[in-house]
C-alpha cells in the first residue's frame, strides 16, 4: 500500500530505482561526447579549424590575447558572442542524454518511404546522429562562420569566459580541427580587476549571477579544473596571463599553435582598459578569505598560493 502511495507522488520503485542509477552515475559531457564519437566519428576530410580562447572567467587578459589573435587578417575573433543567453552550454549540455542504451537502434529512420511507416512503430522516429551533428554544425556556420566570411577573413573563431573544458570536448566533436587555447590568471587579481566594473555580471541571466567573490571564485576553479583535465583530450595551449604580459611565454607559442600570425606592437597599445589611470579595487578582508577559499585547490596548483 505504501508503494502504491509513494508511487502517485515520486514514481514506481522501478523508475526511481533507474533515476537514481542514473543520477549516480551521470556520463556528463565528456562520457556523452565519447559515445557520440563512436556512433558518429566526423569526417576525415574536414580542414575548417577554428580558434576557440576559452579564459579562466573575466578580467583575465582574454580581451587583449583576442586582439592580439585578431590582428592577423585572416582571422575574425567573436567576443562572447550572446554571452549570457548560455547558447553554447544548452548545446553542449544536451548531449548528456546520450549513452550506450540511448537512443536504441530502432529509433533511427532506415530510409524507408515515408509512405511504408504509416503501419510501422513510429512513435519514435530519430534522424541520424550524423544530422544531429551537421544541425548543430550549421547553426555555428551559419551564426559565426558565415558572417566571418563576408568580412574578409579565412578563419574565425571565438572568445569566452564561461566555457569549461567540457563545452571544448562538444566543440572539438562538431569541429575536429579547431584550435584550443586556455587562458587563466591569478584570481585574486582577476577579481580585484572585476570590482571595478560593478560586480553585476552572469553567468548565464538571470539565475546563474556571479554578484559575490565565493560565486567569482568558484566559477573560476570550475573552469580551471576542467581545463586541467581536458586540455591534453583537445590538445590545448594553456597560456597563463602573468607570463603573456611579461614575455615569459614567447608570442611565438601563440603563433605555432594557432598557424596566425601576431602583431607585437599591439602587446604596447592598451584599449579600453578600466584599470589604466585609476586605483585598484581594495577588498576586505573577508572578499579575499571568501574568494581564495572558493578558489582553492586548484588556485595553489597553478602557482597562485596564498
Amino acid at each position: 500500500m505504501f508503494d502504491y502511495f509513494l508511487a502517485a507522488f515520486e514514481g514506481t520503485r522501478k523508475a526511481r530505482a533507474a533515476h537514481q542509477q542514473a543520477m549516480l552515475h551521470d556520463p556528463g559531457i565528456a562520457t556523452a561526447v565519447q559515445e557520440l564519437w563512436k556512433r558518429c566519428p566526423p569526417p576525415d576530410d574536414d580542414a575548417v579549424a577554428p580558434i576557440f580562447l576559452l579564459s579562466a572567467g573575466w578580467r583575465s587578459g582574454s580581451t587583449m590575447l583576442q586582439r592580439l589573435i585578431m590582428s592577423d587578417p585572416r582571422v575574425l575573433m567573436w567576443g562572447e558572442p550572446y554571452d549570457e543567453c548560455g547558447l553554447i552550454q544548452a548545446l553542449a549540455g544536451s548531449m548528456r542524454a546520450f549513452r550506450a542504451n540511448w537512443p536504441p537502434k530502432e529509433y533511427f529512420y532506415d530510409g524507408a518511404p515515408p509512405s511504408q511507416l504509416s503501419g510501422e512503430w513510429i512513435a519514435n522516429l530519430f534522424p541520424s546522429i550524423s544530422d544531429w551533428r551537421q544541425g548543430q554544425r550549421n547553426l555555428f556556420d551559419t551564426l559565426f562562420a558565415q558572417p566571418a566570411k563576408r568580412a574578409g577573413t579565412a578563419r574565425w573563431g571565438i572568445k569566452e569566459v564561461r566555457l569549461t573544458g567540457e563545452h571544448g570536448l562538444y566543440l572539438q566533436w562538431i569541429y575536429p580541427k579547431a584550435r584550443f587555447v586556455f587562458l587563466y590568471r591569478d584570481p585574486l587579481d582577476a577579481y580585484r580587476s572585476y570590482c571595478r566594473y560593478g560586480r553585476d555580471w552572469y553567468d548565464v541571466f538571470p539565475d546563474q549571477p556571479m554578484f559575490t567573490p565565493a560565486a567569482f571564485g568558484a566559477h573560476w576553479r570550475k573552469l580551471m579544473e576542467s581545463f586541467e583535465l581536458h586540455a591534453k583530450t583537445l590538445n590545448a595551449l594553456m597560456v597563463r596571463y602573468e607570463d603573456l604580459v611579461s614575455g615569459a611565454m614567447p608570442l611565438d607559442t601563440v603563433e605555432a599553435h594557432l598557424d596566425i600570425t601576431i602583431d607585437r606592437s599591439l602587446l604596447k597599445t592598451k584599449v579600453g582598459s578600466s584599470e589604466r589611470g585609476g586605483k585598484k579595487a581594495l577588498l576586505s578582508s573577508l572578499e579575499k578569505w571568501l574568494l581564495l577559499r572558493a578558489a582553492a585547490p586548484a588556485a595553489s596548483r597553478f602557482g597562485y598560493p596564498r
